[in-house]
């Protein structure tokens, strides 16, 4: 699909689309422009006052979006694949083939791998099938099996420095891109920072221990948190959480909109 023909006024040439005229120009939403910048499919520019702009260049690409959703029913990782990720952010999902070559390298069978997290052989398989999603908790105890941890899946680390530019940050998505999990700082080696997104009841599907102590601070939205046997927390926005990563701890975002968080953990064992 082309937009060549759609002229818009001049004003918009210069300063770009409006996300309300955007998403009347390709026939969406503007909550599905904000769920594709979300996913990684488009990356609008900001103006000063944050509003997003959209390019003749983006709207090409929204439309591109638009086709591959409706007509070819291609998910957000596939679009990302044909089309690259929008901007120069790296996106990547769970693979199960990672975790099954992470599994095999270390000698294991499904059942010994079941054993040393907790899981069903069953659900193992079927995460490195593909046919089952790897959530937070599962996710955490298989790396952790494995010697390794979440934030190794993340892609390769970049050569950042001390500064992380924000479309240069790496991303992992969780449950069909219900959780979105973003490295801040890739040259910390006794912390680690990461950004949050969880969409409206999204959870971490269970409870998940390991070394250190973490804090998390919610930026938008709101979340509950379990720890340990007995201590549950609802926390709402500019709320902060410090607790021992050796407790079991949940979480869920109970909230009717996404919840933003900034989470760290030190020592690096998430």
């Amino acid at each position: 699909m082309s937009l060549a023909h759609v002229r818009p006024d001049p004003r918009s040439r210069r300063t770009g689309h409006r996300i309300g005229e955007a998403a009347r120009i390709i026939g969406v939403s503007p909550s599905a422009l904000r769920l594709w910048e979300r996913q990684g499919l488009v990356s609008p520019a900001r103006s000063s006052g944050r509003y997003r702009l959209y390019t003749d260049a983006d709207l090409d690409r929204l439309a591109q979006v638009q086709r591959m959703r409706q007509v070819e029913r291609v998910n957000a990782p596939g679009i990302r694949r044909v089309l690259g990720a929008a901007g120069s952010n790296e996106v990547t999902g769970t693979d199960g083939a990672v975790l099954r070559d992470l599994r095999r390298a270390r000698g294991l069978s499904l059942r010994a791998a079941g054993e040393r997290a907790g899981l069903s052989p069953s659900l193992i398989g079927a995460i490195e099938r593909g046919a089952a999603v790897a959530r937070v908790a599962s996710l955490q105890r298989l790396t952790s099996a494995y010697g390794t941890t979440v934030a190794a899946l993340i892609g390769r680390p970049g050569r950042h420095g001390r500064v992380t530019r924000a479309r240069r940050r790496r991303r992992l998505e969780l449950g069909h891109d219900s959780i979105r999990i973003e490295q801040l700082a890739d040259d910390a080696t006794l912390l680690e920072p990461q950004l949050f997104h969880l969409a409206p009841g999204s959870s971490s599907d269970g409870a998940y221990a390991h070394a250190g102590e973490e804090f998390l601070f919610v930026l938008s939205g709101a979340i509950t948190v379990w720890v340990g046997e007995r201590e549950r927390y609802r926390l709402a926005e500019g709320d902060a959480l410090v607790f021992p990563s050796n407790l079991p701890h949940r979480w869920r975002n109970g909230a009717s909109r996404e919840t933003r968080l900034l989470w760290i953990n030190t020592p690096p064992t998430f």
